[in-house]
Formats: structure tokens, sequence, C-alpha cells
């Protein structure tokens, strides 16, 4: 059999009419003219890749909390600094030894934020998300004095498919007017990658918008393109880091070994924009271990560049220096 990539695989989804997707114990199916069959362990191994980008990225606190100030409605904007990270293991009957995705808690209030990634469809995610909720407060309430904490569950969903599974717990409930104050009133925040265009994305200029990015693109050209403005709107060192990290060692194999190499040399670039030939000849000789030659060089050349009455705006253009530093050199004339 001829393995597939996830690219692959969503491209012939979006292209060919009349589609279904199958799911079975053994394979994905994709019905259309010509019978193509898509090795389910393949598809899991991809998705895997794709789960440890949305990892790395809210492993890091800042990120998290630009997740939660982005993705939800929130009243007050929420700091890197009130977030703590927990441990994810769950000990249930159920659920030995299974881990939660992504657990942050405030540090100074039992207010827990859970959250899940999905690249397919959970008809039970409702209840996986309870036995989630139930086994933090049990833990919670020991050190909490018999008070249970707010847990907030989130599941962010990157599937090719509408979400159809429940959000609400009251839904999967029997329906009826005299108990309805019974029913149980929980429910999970679904951040849905199809609910966002691009646009709305790249707009939010975090980390976590550009991994909802690179998840709603279809085919290698897409991917690209939006791979492309990522980096152009990527501007901190260690946000560049992580991209770099996501890009070599995640979907590398789906860009193409020219692409990436191409990429994670932009990533890489240190020049600043702004700076002139000379200034950056200059700055290439400090970074030598000539500073004080390179100090008395660009002094030495605005100095004779005042003598010869040229304009300030000049100078700047040239020198790539400020108005401010060209007059303090030029008080040093007087």
């Amino acid at each position: 059999m001829k393995w597939i990539t996830r690219l692959d695989y969503l491209e012939n989804f979006y292209q060919c009419s009349k589609t279904m997707l199958k799911e079975t114990e053994e394979k994905y199916k994709l019905e259309v003219k010509e019978d193509k069959k898509y090795n389910k362990q393949k598809i899991e191994e991809i998705d895997k890749r794709h789960d440890k980008m949305f990892k790395t990225i809210l492993n890091r606190k800042s990120e998290m909390a630009n997740f939660l100030n982005n993705f939800l409605d929130l009243k007050e904007t929420i700091k890197e600094e009130e977030l703590v990270q927990c441990p994810t293991e769950v000990i249930t009957k159920k659920y030995k030894g299974r881990y939660m995705d992504i657990l942050y808690k405030f540090k100074q209030i039992p207010i827990y934020f859970l959250v899940e990634h999905q690249s397919t469809i959970d008809k039970e995610m409702l209840e996986r998300m309870g036995i989630y909720v139930q086994e933090i407060m049990r833990k919670e309430k020991n050190y909490n004095y018999g008070l249970y904490p707010i847990v907030v569950p989130i599941v962010v969903y990157t599937g090719i498919q509408t979400w159809n599974a429940k959000t609400k717990f009251s839904e999967k409930q029997y329906q009826t007017k005299d108990y309805k104050k019974y029913q149980i009133n929980w429910l999970y925040n679904l951040i849905a990658v199809q609910d966002f265009t691009f646009e709305k994305l790249e707009e939010k200029k975090t980390l976590f918008s550009s991994f909802m990015m690179i998840e709603k693109c279809k085919n290698k050209t897409q991917l690209t393109s939006q791979v492309e403005k990522i980096i152009k709107m990527i501007d901190k060192e260690e946000d560049k880091k992580v991209l770099a990290e996501i890009i070599e060692n995640i979907i590398a194999s789906q860009l193409g070994e020219e692409t990436t190499n191409k990429m994670l040399q932009e990533i890489e670039k240190k020049e600043e924009i702004s700076m002139s030939p000379l200034t950056k000849m200059l700055f290439d000789l400090e970074l030598k271990g000539e500073k004080r030659g390179i100090t008395e060089t660009i002094r030495r050349t605005v100095q004779k560049m005042l003598q010869k009455n040229m304009q300030i705006q000049d100078i700047e253009e040239i020198t790539g220096l400020t108005k401010e530093e060209i007059k303090k050199i030029e008080k040093c004339l007087s």
C-alpha cells in the first residue's frame, strides 16, 4: 500500500465532489470514483505530530494566556504570571494512567483551565471531559477547605468534518418540562478551526493562532503560503524558536526539504529592516570586538557629513542613526 501524507488526504477530501468519510476499526475509506484507501494507523501518526504542535505551543504560559484572552469571552485579561501549569495525569477506574492534554490554574484562586485537542470527532467527549473535571475537583477539594474549584473545559477541534457531538450535557439527557430543573447544566467550550477565517486568525498574531492557520491548510500550496505569512508575523525571538521547531520537526515532511530549509533560513535572519549598508558594516565590525573603533568611526562619519552641511534627514537615511543621536554628535562640534 502506498503511504499518503495528511495533506494528500485533505486535498483529496476537498477536491472530490460527493465524498463521504467512513471510519472503521482498521482504515479510513474515501468513497469517490477511484477507490482510495487510507491506513488509519498512518493517519493517526500524522495527527500525533499535529497534536505535538498544539502541546508545544500551549506548554508556554505566555501562549496559554494569549490563547485564553483571544478565544474565550473573558471579562478581565489574564496575565501570564497569574497562571501555573499543572500535572495532567488522571487516575480513575476507567482512565487509569491517562493524561489530559493541557491543564493550568490560577496561582491564587481555584480556577482551572482544561484544554483538549481533537483532530477527530469524539461522540463521548462530554463524558470524557466530565471524568477529567470530576478528578480535578476531587483532588482540589482536599486543599481548598471543602470547596470545589471551578473548571473551564475547552475542546480545540481541527478536523475536516463539522463537529456534531453534543457540547451540553443537558442535550444528552431525557427531555421533560416537569423535571427540567434536575438536568445537569454542564458544558464545554468548543473552538473549531472551521469557525475562523485565515484573516481573523492572522489578526490575532499569536503562536496559537498560527497553529490554527496551519491546521486550516488543505494542500501544500496553501500550507506554504500561510507559513510564509506566519514567519513575517512572528517577531519575538522565543516565538521564532518554537516556530522553527514546528517547521523542522512537525510539518517539514509536508513542505519538502527545499521549502523547509528556505523557511528556516528566513526565520534565522538577524538583520534590522531599517539598517543601511553603512550602518550594517559598522555594526558588523563591532560584533568582531572593535567596539571602541566603531563608535569613533560612526562619530567621525557623522561629523564630516554635518561639516559639509548635509541635512539631518539625509544623514538619518544614510547611517540608520536616529535624529536624537545625530544631534548629540552635532553638539560635540560646537
